[in-house]
Formats: structure tokens, sequence, C-alpha cells
């Protein structure tokens, strides 16, 4: 693979991206801000102390993962889907010298720093909402990374097996779903009957949260860093396997 085309890929992307980045960022931060203003400064009110931390402390580190999970995930399946599927994109890209592995490494990119952007620009209102309590909340970004792109190359597993814009439906709903409201992002794991909680600890997206709430109070957590990493190790061999499923999809 040529690292020049795959980052040609992630530039048309981009370049794309620019024109509609008003109505993406709302798509993609709407969401979580509601929940952190009504949860958080709503019902939170009402909880009392968690760990202790407020409610609104507890929530937020959590709600950026879930922000760059869905913006990852999104746009490696719904994007990628049309730009492979219904506009014949990939078809045209691969007329030029850039091939098919870079092309899905290009994609995968891509919905990796559109997951980056969306926490970003929430770590900003976070920071104007004074939510931020330690310069150790700087070791988040590598839990953002390893979910962008874990998440990225995941949904692109996905694209490789769906023949439908309504097959998402299945990922949304029986994937992103339960590991946004089982993750730790909303109440302590510690609160979950035990099987329960056996499996929400072993969940992709729990050492992510469970590592940005911890840097935030000023705590770094070496076990779930170890763990996002490892989620990040894992991305590639989905890359891999992504690549394939689409291959064989494409190239008859």
């Amino acid at each position: 693979m040529n690292i020049k085309m795959i980052y040609t890929v992630w530039f048309r992307n981009f370049i794309v991206w620019t024109k509609y980045v008003k109505p993406s960022l709302v798509a993609n931060l709407g969401e979580p801000l509601l929940y952190l203003a009504l949860m958080g400064y709503g019902m939170g009110k009402l909880v009392p102390q968690i760990n202790g931390m407020k409610y609104i402390d507890f929530l937020a580190p959590g709600l950026i993962l879930s922000s760059t999970m869905y913006a990852a995930s999104f746009e490696a399946t719904i994007s990628s889907y049309t730009r492979m599927i219904t506009q014949k994109t990939y078809d045209a890209i691969m007329v030029t010298p850039v091939n098919l592995s870079e092309i899905v490494s290009g994609e995968i990119l891509w919905s990796t720093t559109k997951g980056l952007i969306s926490s970003i620009f929430f770590i900003a209102i976070m920071a104007v909402f004074g939510l931020i309590h330690s310069w150790l909340f700087g070791i988040s970004i590598v839990a953002v990374v390893m979910d962008g792109l874990f998440f990225s190359t995941l949904s692109m597993v996905f694209v490789g097996f769906s023949h439908s814009y309504e097959s998402f439906n299945y990922f949304f709903t029986l994937i992103l779903t339960p590991l946004f409201l089982f993750s730790g992002i909303f109440f302590p794991l510690d609160t979950l009957p035990h099987w329960v909680r056996g499996i929400a600890l072993y969940l992709p997206l729990t050492p992510m949260v469970q590592l940005a709430r911890a840097s935030n109070s000023g705590i770094l957590n070496y076990d779930a860093l170890l763990l996002s990493c490892i989620m990040g190790i894992v991305s590639i061999p989905m890359g891999i396997i992504s690549y394939r499923l689409i291959k064989r999809r494409l190239i008859k």
C-alpha cells in the first residue's frame, strides 16, 4: 500500500466534508450535548455524588467516547456504503492508480478522523463549562483515537456484509446501542448484577470510558490504557477482514 494514495482518499473525503461541516457537527454532537445538558445538569441535581464526583463530571468523559463511537461508525457505514454502492465512487477511484486496499484504508483513516473531530469539539465544550479538572485528561486522546479506529474498522467489516441501508439497523441497534448503554457511561458498572457486570467490563467501549473518566480526575488507569491500546491493535485484523469482504464484493 502507498501511504500517499491512502492520504489522497482521506483528503478527498475531507474536502467533501467541508461542504457540509455544520450539519455534520450538529448530527455528531447534538445528541451527546442534549444528554450532557438534560442528564448532567438536569437529572444530575437529583443524583448524589458517584465515586466522589458530581454526576456531570462522571457523565461527561463517557459522552466524549460515545460521540466518537457514533461519529466514526456512521461515517464508516452509511457514508462508506453510499460511496461504494450508490455513488460508485470506489469504482471511479480504482480507475486511477489508487487500489482497493488503499481506498479501504483511507476510508478507515477518515472515519477515525471524524470521530476525533467530534470528540475535540465536545472536549472544547467541556472546557468552556469548566468540566476538565486535570492536565492528565490529555491522555484521554489515546482512548479517543483507539475508539475511532476500532469502530471504523468494525463498521467497515459490517459494510462488507451489508446489501442495503436497512441492514445497518442491526449494527446500530444490536451492537452500538448496547455498548452505549452498558459501558459505564451513565452509571457505575458495580451497580449491575454480577453476571452483567462481568460482560460489561469487557465491552470494547468500557476501558476507553474508564480511561477518560480516571484521567479527568487526575488518575492514570494503566489497565484501561492497556485495554484501550489492545482495541486499537485488534483493529488491524478487522481492517484486513473488511478489505477482503469488500474486495470479494466489488472485484468479481
